[in-house]
């Protein structure tokens, strides 16, 4: 059922758990102790249930087990890294339209949503193994079977559905609401094959990475586009340019009022655009223009 070339393939890249903390933990562990010339690329970790998933910003992912997709992949991207977010978020995206035959948009910067309401979400996390290459576990989270009022969600550490920063925000200003979680099955009205799911999100993944990972390698050995910064110049390459404008074309944030919460600090304003690397630009009541790189995103009701 599988059809990639790189992600999954034999019993080394396909690590099956029926419980575990979380996917991220266990494949990031993997990768970080591989003896020098030792390749885990392409490790699937897949779980039934997490006993301590994460979701962004520390939260806790609650799962129904048996019901979801979670899994975690282990990639070794030479690209800049927001692409991995742009990419897979796009997956996800590809594969809910060829399963259940439903168009799913992007909350920014990678949650995905079935109208308002949250179906995946998506975590990157990065370190180093022995050798001193980047690592990049790459964990997805969908909410396949199920109905809604049973399925995983994300909660705050005090077991709140709301998405609670852990530092308190300003008493006068309410924090930023989680969107109501969904189900696949919900959505479409019939269960689904985790397993076709799961080979088609994979595939996808694979296509745009592998596809990076050459745009890359074709590059002279010292290109400035590979000089740290990486300059915004890179997305200007045929693939990298692809995805972005892809994944920009689905953004359910662009042209709304939303408000961010980043830790104590709080904004609100009108999302204009993503600049070349999908970092958010926001224009605030106050006319201001600012560049935001991480945080909460809700979307606000028109006033």
């Amino acid at each position: 059922m599988l059809g990639t070339r790189l992600i999954g393939r034999g019993e080394a890249r396909l690590f099956y758990v029926p419980v575990v903390d979380s996917t991220n933990t266990l494949a990031m562990l993997r990768a970080v102790e591989a003896v020098p010339g030792e390749s885990l690329e392409g490790l699937v970790v897949l779980t039934e249930s997490q006993t301590a998933g994460r979701g962004r910003q520390g939260r806790r992912w609650v799962d129904v087990a048996g019901r979801n997709v979670l899994l975690s992949l282990v990639l070794y991207p030479r690209f800049p890294l927001p692409l991995v977010a742009m990419f897979s978020a796009l997956a996800v995206l590809d594969a809910i339209a060829e399963t259940a035959g439903l168009v799913a948009g992007i909350k920014w910067p990678n949650d995905v949503l079935i109208g308002e309401r949250k179906v995946a979400g998506i975590l990157i996390e990065t370190s180093s193994d022995r050798a001193g290459r980047l690592v990049a576990v790459l964990g997805i989270g969908v909410n396949v079977n199920g109905r809604s009022e049973d399925l995983a969600i994300e909660q705050s550490e005090g077991g709140s559905v709301q998405s609670s920063p852990k530092a308190p925000a300003a008493a006068s200003a309410p924090l930023v609401q989680a969107p109501t979680p969904t189900t696949l099955e919900t959505e479409c009205g019939r269960s689904l094959s985790r397993e076709a799911f799961i080979a088609q999100l994979l595939e996808h993944v694979e296509d745009s990475y592998l596809a990076l990972q050459e745009e890359v390698g074709a590059l002279p050995e010292r290109s400035a586009l590979l000089t740290p910064p990486v300059s915004a110049a890179f997305f200007s390459l045929p693939v990298a340019r692809h995805i972005r404008e892809r994944w920009r074309s689905r953004l359910q944030t662009l042209g709304r009022m939303v408000r961010i919460q980043q830790g104590a600090r709080q904004l609100e304003g009108w999302a204009e655009e993503v600049n070349e690397s999908g970092e958010l630009l926001l224009r605030c009541r106050s006319g201001e223009r600012v560049t935001v790189t991480w945080g909460d995103v809700g979307h606000l009701s028109p006033e």
